[in-house]
């Protein structure tokens, strides 16, 4: 029979985290929705990207 797993046990896991290597700081995954112009219009186009302190500016203007 296996061991019941408590709320406590389970918001105390540590969580994998990503760091950048050019900055040192924390890696946050967003879904970026790019809008691209075709022959028939506009498609929107969804894409996930890592944002840290090296590239905040270029993803969020």
């Amino acid at each position: 029979m296996a061991k019941k797993q408590s709320f406590a046990d389970k918001a105390s896991k540590k969580k994998f985290v990503m760091t950048c290597p050019v900055c040192g700081s924390e890696v946050s995954r967003i879904k970026y929705v790019k809008a691209e112009k075709s022959e028939n219009g506009w498609r929107f186009r969804t894409v996930n990207v890592g944002v840290c302190n090296c590239n905040r500016k270029e993803i969020y203007g």
